[in-house]
């Protein structure tokens, strides 16, 4: 709900602060953040537990939607967002992380698109709100703030009982009880902030804001790709995130990231493609509502319902994941779904043609809801792929470190469409307005442009368009690309494999001395937690 309420009320958000162009800014930096703080809240969790990791969640979601409601420019609502999404991107790490450790894998994605069904819902339940309050656009960010307590409070109970349990368990081993109680309170702490990784943590995340903040706060639009600005930044990443992997590979006693990970065929080119997959993804939805709002002359409210690439990635996610529960496969149901992906970004060439093109509203809404069943079945389909490919211990890292690079996807997507738009659509505006006519205005703000006579509004339809056509030959390109990798991935029985780690967990057992029931390793290390 927070994303569909959002982007339905950005437009006028922007356009009251007369700053449309910056919403690359917005999602580029936000994106950015996301990439780094999930391998954090996944590191976190498996320390201190998924009930810590929850919590500070909901506190990121609060804090950012209470900034964003008492905004009065552009800087407040940027560093609300800012907040806001550290606190999604825990809630959706800590999700996938705890289905992965409860179910086999051959039902993992079938019932991740169940626990998933109420998006759908809410998406369009946020669409309605951010259309209702649209000129109080304020009382939005406030609703969201409520409903974030409302609604992680039965998982934080729900997780707080198995913390309370789990303890309670570990206090009655002697042995554990023991070497706690003679641990001095500073050797706890510095065996925390071991487990944690913290250095290393701090080294990826510094690696990784110096690398893409450059594209996230547009530093190549306002100084030029050539510039200081821009290269310097991009210098000290590459340096940092060159430490962090010496650092993890020969230093680091519990590695972040153990690269191990990389001797896998099919996790590198899972890795990969999936880069590739958001990258298209993001480029090609980045403007879609601007766009639409613009191109078809329809209200912010029905641009986001023609937006059915959220629905249809649930629903592709639901197809995926129960042709892999029956048939125990998963590469073949993911080359089925980058096919259709591929075939409906090839038909947006016309699809995106607008109004004045004579394209139906109903076309729109085909081609994103089955561009976005393609793509809900190669992600799910392709995310079941690494975690065949890889142990149960290094699970939560690799389902962490698939959703991480599409962060990565969706930054370099992101800053590729912001680049496009904001350098392409004025050049082809300069010298066919009128003389009256503020570009600017005409790009940067709605309202301006639907008061534009209709000659005049046709002239910057055709420059979208015109733009467009650029977008959508780069998502062929990284589908493509995307398509190259996926040859990599290595066929897999996923009945199998969820039979070898049921049986690897009953053996694998520990004796303990004052205790006459013997009490598996697996479990003892996520009680742990």
């Amino acid at each position: 709900m927070y994303t569909s309420s959002t982007t339905t009320v950005q437009p006028n958000v922007l356009s009251d602060f007369n700053a449309m162009s910056r919403a690359g800014f917005i999602g580029t930096t936000s994106n950015v953040l996301i990439a780094v703080i999930r391998p954090v809240f996944a590191k976190m969790s498996d320390v201190f537990g998924h009930f810590q990791a929850l919590l500070l969640a909901m506190v990121f979601e609060v804090l950012g939607s209470l900034i964003c409601s008492f905004s009065n420019n552009f800087s407040s609502i940027f560093g609300g967002t800012s907040i806001s999404v550290l606190g999604q991107a825990g809630y959706k790490t800590l999700v996938a992380i705890i289905l992965a450790e409860i179910l086999p894998i051959h039902m993992r994605a079938s019932v991740a698109a169940y626990v998933s069904v109420p998006n759908i819902v809410n998406y369009y339940l946020g669409v309605e709100v951010g259309n209702s309050l649209i000129n109080k656009w304020q009382w939005v960010y406030g609703i969201l703030a409520i409903l974030a307590v409302a609604c992680a409070m039965p998982a934080l109970c729900s997780l707080y009982i198995q913390d309370r349990r789990a303890r309670a368990v570990l206090n009655s081993i002697s042995e554990y009880k023991a070497e706690n109680n003679r641990s001095p309170i500073l050797k706890r702490i510095n065996n925390a902030l071991v487990d944690l990784d913290i250095f290393g943590l701090v080294l990826i995340s510094g690696g990784l804001l110096a690398l893409l903040a450059p594209l996230g706060m547009e530093l190549n639009i306002m100084y030029g790709w050539g510039s200081v600005q821009f290269i310097a930044p991009l210098c000290i990443g590459a340096l940092v995130l060159a430490i962090f992997v010496y650092y993890e590979r020969f230093v680091a006693k519990f590695p972040l990231v153990p690269f191990r990970l990389f001797k896998s065929r099919t996790f590198t080119c899972a890795i990969i493609a999936n880069i590739f997959f958001n990258y298209s993804s993001k480029i090609s939805l980045y403007y879609f509502n601007p766009y639409t709002q613009v191109t078809s002359e329809v209200s912010s409210r029905t641009a986001m319902f023609l937006q059915l690439g959220a629905t249809g990635f649930y629903i592709g996610m639901f197809l995926g994941g129960l042709a892999m529960q029956y048939s125990k496969r998963y590469r073949r149901w993911s080359w089925i779904g980058w096919a259709l992906w591929l075939v409906n970004i090839c038909i947006m060439v016309h699809s995106r043609g607008g109004k004045a093109n004579g394209v139906a509203i109903t076309e729109i809404a085909i081609v994103q809801l089955l561009q976005g069943i393609g793509d809900g079945i190669v992600t799910c389909c392709v995310g079941i792929g690494i975690q065949a490919s890889v142990s149960t211990v290094d699970l939560p890292i690799a389902i962490t470190l698939y959703s991480m690079v599409a962060c990565l996807g969706n930054v370099l997507g992101e800053a590729t469409a912001t680049t496009v738009w904001v350098n392409t659509l004025p050049s082809k505006l300069k010298g066919r307005m009128r003389m009256d006519v503020d570009i600017d205005s005409a790009i940067n703000n709605i309202n301006y442009f639907l008061g534009l006579p209709k000659d005049q509004r046709a002239i910057v339809q055709n420059a979208y368009v015109s733009t467009q056509k650029n977008i959508t030959f780069c998502c062929i390109v990284s589908m493509l690309i995307a398509g190259i990798a996926m040859f990599g991935l290595v066929p897999h029985d996923l009945s199998e494999i969820s039979a070898d780690n049921e049986t690897t967990n009953k053996e694998v057992v520990l004796d303990q001395k004052d205790s006459s029931a013997d009490i598996s390793l697996d479990f003892v290390e996520k009680v742990q937690k």
